[in-house]
Parts: structure tokens; C-alpha cells; sequence
């Protein structure tokens, strides 16, 4: 009983501090702090302001005693300088003298004293009675105003007063022969809360504590005056090692009682004392900090508040906005876990995360009910497709269906009887995998790995018209046109392959007899051509011999029987005679060049395309150019005739139709190829136009070229637009194969 008690505590405890609505409140606290870090953030910031002010305020303080220790030593240089320049101080008379002391002392009250000694030192008058008339630093300031005859500071201090320092001042008083017969000085304390800095004194905080060391570390001014005296040491030697070191800046030291304080220092020139002064302004740390932490206070106050009002509104939202959601959802889990596709949440689909939530936990559980009920609709029509398929035996085609694995899952009877053999049971199916052999279409062996389907079980790309041959198993194989797709399940991912293969034996056959005739096509043209070759050269030999010596001789004849005495009543007739034979003389001569230039032969392909492309030009009055790689040995007279007849159907194409002003002919050796360009700047065409009309019969130019190059294993391209010149390019071998008869 005792065992049981306890795990139910640690299940409520577990549940208390590890469920939802403790991570709630942790997420409550999780947001409040980063207020938390702003607040502490914001109290450091104003923490350094108030830093950065109280340096500041250091420095306009320094820059204050500056300015009123330079006022001061003014004033008291015009007050000096006043009375050694009057009568009173120049008589000498010891009365005289006191009495006028006395009325100016009284006049500038914030003075120690006033006072008159002679060239010796000794004192010849006082405002103030003194105990001594003199001392060593007053004698050295006597010394100074004597050497330098002008306005002159003592040594700080020059002695003290009621325990202030005190700094002297003396002027020289001039005779008539303008020497000096006495000096008069004045005796300052500085004192702040005097007037003589009465205006420092205001601006310092009651707590604050300035000081004034000189460059040895001696306590010039100190106020209030606590601590070290003027005179002594400050007994601070780190602080002082500090601010002697640097420029300016602000340090946290122990004060006095040893609490940390605040001590800001600079700089500045002095005349009172040899070199530079450091002024320091030191403030306890908690009273700089004082506005800055009663702020921090504050702030902390009022969001503690807010996070305690957060916590128990958390506390008691939680359980009706998010708990119960919760626990309804969670039931209904249990409920879809345990196999009742029927359960639904019962919830409001609101707008919010939960209620989306809610409605996409619904939508799923209707979704898996739908799936199942599909899953059983699929499984039915599956073996219902399984039973179709093998019952298609007219189908054309072999139908198979492949798993992920490639294993066959159907197939109808056409594969079994394109395979040559079919399992007895339909259930061994998988098996009949390996019952046949591939073979690429060279005769190779293809392994299976390598197959139409594993290509597409691997790369999920389809296979389109991919011709194989299948090695039955009565060792007879077939040529097969293979169609293979992928199969893909709801998310994409491939599960299978569906392969058609499809007997293309005829085709083969077809395909076979339809080169054979071609190639024998191909052969009857290339006789024609080479009978039409032989025929031209035969009849431009017979016109050219021929008819072309019988045209001769009758010409000769026509000259004779004019240049005969008796033909003069005829000469008219034997001239036109002579002129009409010279005409059909000239019209062989063309035919004979244009049927078989004798020169093709002769000479080669270089100098007759050179001759009939000027011999062209120079008739439809056309600028011409040609250009040739250097020939190194004759080609064969079928390449050179082929080339030969291109160039000139190009040409007389230029002449008739391109409306052309320059034409170019260039013959070049590449790639074990002879390359020949035609272009032209005319007018141009339409080439699938043109090509078009062609074939319909319209015009045999074009399909003519490409036959000549075509005949001897070359090409032909015509590239042209209109408006744009045409550019004929055609390419032979550089040696030619005889073809098989």
C-alpha cells in the first residue's frame, strides 16, 4: 500500500513539474525574461550616463578654478599695481602707508593681508599685525620682485593661516629716479568657502571632495577640508601613480572610510605652483548611484508585479485554453491508436493553433478511414486488374508489371508467348524473371542489371522506344521495341515499373528490305550519273572535234570563195554565210564547255572551278572571288566531277534567281574532307520553301546538289534567308571508296 502511495506521488509530482502547464508557466517566465535583462540593462546604462556625467562635471570644474584662478592672479596684479603706484606707498612714510593699507584692505575684505617691507625684507607696514615681519619664502618673493622688477608669485604655499594655505603676491614700488625703493604684497587664503572661489564651492555636491595635488603628489587644495592637509602627501600612492600617468579620466577608488567611490581627474596649467596641476573629484559610488538605482528599484518592483499577475493568470488560463484541448486530444489518440478510425476530438475548429490542431487531427483520422476503406476497395480491384490482364491475349504487346525489387507481380499471356515459356503456376511468377535472356541490338550480352526496367527502378526517368533483343529459351531471339514507366505511389517515390514490349520482327524485316533498296537506288543513281558523265564528255568531244573542224573547214571555205575575182556579186551572201557559221561555231564551243569542260579533265578541279566561276561572272557582269587551299595531288575524277557539277548548279542558280552583285567560291581541306562554299549578297529564299517546292517537282536544283554530294558519302547544307544572301556548303571525301556493285 505504502509502494503504491508513493508512485502515485512521484506520477503527480512528474506530471506537475514535467507537464504541460508547468512548461506553460516556464514559458511565462522564459518571456518576462528578457525584461528582466532590458531592466538591468537600462539601470547599466544609466549607471554609465551618470559616470559620464560626473567626468564631464569634473572637467567643466577644472576648467572653472582655471578660469577663476587666472581672474584672481589678475585682480590682484591690478590691485597691486595700484597701490605701488601711489603717492602713499612712494613717500616712504611709515603712517601714511599704514593708513592707506588699512582703507584698501578694508575695501577687498578677501584678502588675508595687505603689506609693505622695504628692498631688505623687513616690514615697513601691515593691514594685519603679524608676530614675524618676515620669513625665507617671503624673502624669496622680495628677491624675485627685485630681479625681475615686475609682478611676481610666490611659492604655494607660502605659509598658513588659521591652518589654510596661503599664497603671496608682490609688486615693486618705483622712486622717481625709478628705482625700486620697497616692494608692497598682498597674502591671499585659499579658502573655498570663502569668496575666493565662492563660485566652485556652489557647484560642489555636499558628498563630493575636490583635491589638487601638484606633479610630486602634494596636496595643494583640498575641500572640505578632511583628510590629507596642503602640503602633504596624498596618501592614496596608487591613485596618485594613476592620474599622474594619464591625462585625464575617472578611476573607482576607496575613499576614506574605505567605501567605493567615484574619482574623475584632469589636468590643467597652474601659475601658482612649477607645472601642471591635477584636479580630482571623487563622490561615494552609491550616492553617483543613487537616481540610478532607486530606478532599478522602481522597475524591478513593477515587473515583479506584472510576472506574478502573468504566473496566476497563466495558472488559471492554462487549464480551460490549452488543458482540456489537451486531454480531449490525447483521448482521442488513444482511442485512433487502439484501431477506431471512427473517433473524433468533438471540438470547436477555431481559428487559433489549437483549434487548427483539433481540425488537422480530424481531417487525419478521416483520412486514415478513407485510406482503409480504400486500401480494401484497392486490394479488391487489384486482384480483379491481375485476373483482366492475364485474360488480354489479344493485346499486341507484353505487359508487365514490375515491384521495387524487379520482380514480375503481373503479365499478360502475351509476354509468356513472346518469352517462349510460362510458369504452370501463376504464384511462381517470379521465378519466370529469369527465364530469358537480353541482348543489345549488336548481338551483345545485356546483363539484367542493365535492363529497361532496372534503368527505371534506379533513376525513376521513363524509357522511350529503346530497341532490345530477348534470347528465348529455345535459344531463338527476337527483336523487341521496350517501353518501360515508372510507378510512383502518392508521395513520389517510385514502387515499381509497368514495361511494354512489343515484337518488331516484321519490322526489322521491313526495315532491312527498305535499305537493301535504297542501297541499290543508290547504286542504279550513281551509274546514271557516271553514264551521264560519260555520255557528256562523249558528246562535247564529238561537238568539239566534230562538228566543231567540219564548222571550221566551212569557214575557211566562206573566206576563200570571198577573197576568189569572180565572187563579188555574192560577197554580200558569203559574208552573212560566214558570219552565221561563225556563230554556230561559237554556240558548239559553249555547249561542248558546258556539257564537259575539257579543262575538268585535263587540268583538274582547282583551274576549272577557278575558269567557270570568272567565265560565269564576267557574263552576268558579277564581282567575283576565289579561293583554295593548296591541292596537294589530283582527286579522284568522281569527287572532282561531283564538286565540280555542285559549284556549277550553285552558280547558274546565282545567275538566274539571286539578283546578286558579288559571288564567292572557296575550296577547303579539313578534317580529311573537302569543303566547297558558295555565297552570294542577293536577294535569298525561303530554304524549307524552296525545298518544299522540290520536292512536289517544282524545281530539282537543290535536291539535285544534295543527291551529287549524297552519292559521293557528302553533304550538303543551304543556309539562306530573304533579304539575307544565300551560302551553299557542300563536303566530299578527300578519297574516295569504291562502292560494292
Amino acid at each position: 500500500m505504502l509502494s503504491f502511495c508513493v508512485r502515485v506521488l512521484i506520477d503527480r509530482l512528474s506530471r506537475a513539474f514535467f507537464g504541460l502547464r508547468f512548461r506553460l508557466l516556464l514559458l511565462v517566465l522564459l518571456t518576462c525574461a528578457p525584461l528582466v535583462a532590458l531592466t538591468l540593462h537600462t539601470a547599466s546604462q544609466e549607471r554609465r550616463r551618470a559616470v559620464a556625467a560626473w567626468r564631464e562635471r569634473a572637467e567643466k570644474m577644472t576648467q572653472l578654478a582655471q578660469r577663476e584662478e587666472t581672474d584672481l592672479i589678475g585682480q590682484t596684479r591690478q590691485l597691486l599695481l595700484a597701490v605701488s603706484e601711489s603717492s602713499a606707498m612712494r613717500s616712504g612714510n611709515r603712517e601714511v602707508c599704514q593708513q592707506s593699507l588699512e582703507h584698501v584692505f578694508a575695501r577687498y575684505p578677501s584678502y588675508a593681508n595687505l603689506g609693505l617691507a622695504d628692498t631688505n625684507g623687513d616690514l615697513v607696514a601691515s593691514a594685519v599685525p603679524v608676530a614675524e615681519p618676515g620669513n625665507q619664502a617671503g624673502r624669496l618673493l622680495f628677491r624675485r620682485v627685485l630681479t625681475t622688477r615686475a609682478f611676481a608669485i610666490g611659492d604655494y604655499p607660502t605659509g598658513f593661516n588659521n591652518g589654510k594655505p596661503m599664497v603671496t603676491f608682490g609688486c615693486p614700488v618705483f622712486d622717481a629716479s625709478d628705482h625700486v625703493q620697497a616692494v608692497v604684497f598682498a597674502t591671499l587664503e585659499l579658502d573655498w568657502s570663502g569668496s575666493a572661489r565662492s563660485e566652485l564651492a556652489a557647484q560642489m555636491p555636499k558628498v563630493a571632495t575636490w583635491t589638487e595635488i601638484d606633479p610630486k603628489g602634494t596636496v595643494l587644495v583640498r575641500y572640505p577640508v578632511s583628510g590629507p592637509s596642503s602640503g602633504r602627501p596624498f596618501p592614496d600612492g596608487t591613485l596618485v601613480k594613476t592620474v599622474l600617468s594619464q591625462r585625464g579620466g575617472i578611476v573607482e577608488v576607496p575613499d576614506a572610510s574605505g567605501s567605493p567611490a567615484f574619482c574623475a581627474f584632469s589636468w590643467r596649467e597652474s601659475q601658482l605652483v612649477p607645472g601642471k596641476v591635477v584636479a580630482m573629484l571623487s563622490i561615494p559610488k552609491d550616492t553617483l548611484f543613487t537616481e540610478a538605482n532607486r530606478a532599478l528599484r522602481r522597475s524591478l518592483m513593477w515587473l515583479g508585479a506584472a510576472v506574478s499577475l502573468a504566473m496566476a493568470l497563466g495558472w488559471a488560463g492554462s487549464n480551460l485554453l490549452v488543458l482540456r484541448p489537451v486531454e480531449a486530444l490525447v483521448r482521442a489518440s488513444a482511442r485512433l491508436a487502439s484501431g477506431d478510425l471512427s473517433t473524433r476530438t468533438g471540438l470547436r475548429h477555431g481559428k487559433d493553433e489549437l483549434g487548427r490542431l483539433t481540425l488537422t487531427f480530424d481531417q487525419m483520422a478521416q483520412a486514415l478511414e478513407e485510406r482503409e476503406l480504400g486500401r480494401q476497395l484497392a486490394e479488391e480491384a487489384l486482384q480483379t486488374r491481375d485476373n483482366m490482364i492475364r485474360e488480354l491475349p489479344l493485346l499486341p504487346a507484353a505487359v508487365c508489371v514490375f515491384d521495387q525489387t524487379g520482380g514480375i507481380e503481373l503479365y499478360n499471356r502475351t509476354a509468356g508467348e513472346l518469352w517462349g515459356w510460362e510458369p504452370p503456376d501463376y504464384q511462381s511468377h517470379r521465378r519466370f524473371c529469369g527465364s530469358y535472356s537480353l541482348f543489345h541490338p549488336d548481338g551483345t550480352p545485356m546483363p539484367h542489371s542493365e535492363s529497361p526496367t532496372a534503368e527505371v527502378l534506379r533513376t525513376g526517368a521513363a524509357v522511350r522506344n529503346r530497341e532490345l533483343v530477348i534470347g528465348r529459351a529455345d535459344g531463338s531471339r527476337v527483336p523487341v521495341l521496350a517501353n518501360v514507366v515508372p510507378l510512383r505511389d502518392s508521395e513520389g517515390s517510385v514502387i515499381g515499373a509497368v514495361s511494354c514490349l512489343q515484337d518488331i520482327t516484321e519490322r526489322k524485316r521491313s526495315e532491312d528490305e527498305l535499305r537493301e533498296s535504297n542501297d541499290k537506288l543508290q547504286l542504279l543513281s550513281r551509274r546514271l550519273v557516271e553514264s551521264q558523265e560519260t555520255e557528256r564528255r562523249h558528246i562535247a568531244r564529238e561537238l568539239h572535234d566534230e562538228v566543231g573542224q567540219t564548222l571550221t573547214v566551212a569557214e575557211m571555205n566562206l573566206q576563200a570563195m570571198m577573197q576568189s575575182p569572180g565572187a563579188a556579186p555574192l560577197k554580200g551572201r558569203l559574208k552573212e554565210s560566214l558570219q552565221a557559221v561563225e556563230r554556230v561555231l561559237e554556240q558548239v564551243r559553249d555547249l561542248s564547255l558546258s556539257l564537259r569542260p575539257s579543262m575538268l579533265d585535263d587540268l583538274g578541279l582547282e583551274p576549272a572551278l577557278r575558269w567557270y566561276t570568272k567565265r560565269q561572272a564576267a557574263l552576268a557582269g558579277l564581282q567575283s572571288e576565289f579561293g583554295t587551299d593548296p591541292m596537294e595531288a589530283r582527286l579522284d575524277p568522281i569527287i572532282e566531277t561531283a564538286c565540280f557539277r555542285v559549284a556549277q548548279e550553285a552558280l547558274t542558280n546565282v545567275v538566274r534567281h539571286a539578283r546578286a552583285r558579288r559571288v564567292a567560291v572557296e575550296l577547303r581541306q579539313k578534317d580529311g574532307q573537302l569543303h566547297l562554299f558558295v555565297r552570294d549578297n542577293g536577294v535569298g529564299f525561303d530554304v524549307a520553301a524552296v525545298r518544299e517546292q522540290a520536292v512536289l517537282g517544282a524545281s530539282l536544283g537543290l535536291l539535285s546538289m544534295e543527291e551529287r554530294a549524297t552519292l559521293t558519302d557528302g553533304g550538303l547544307k543551304c543556309k539562306s534567308a530573304p533579304g539575307q544572301g544565300t551560302e551553299i556548303h557542300a563536303w566530299f571525301p578527300l578519297k574516295w571508296r569504291t562502292p560494292n556493285s
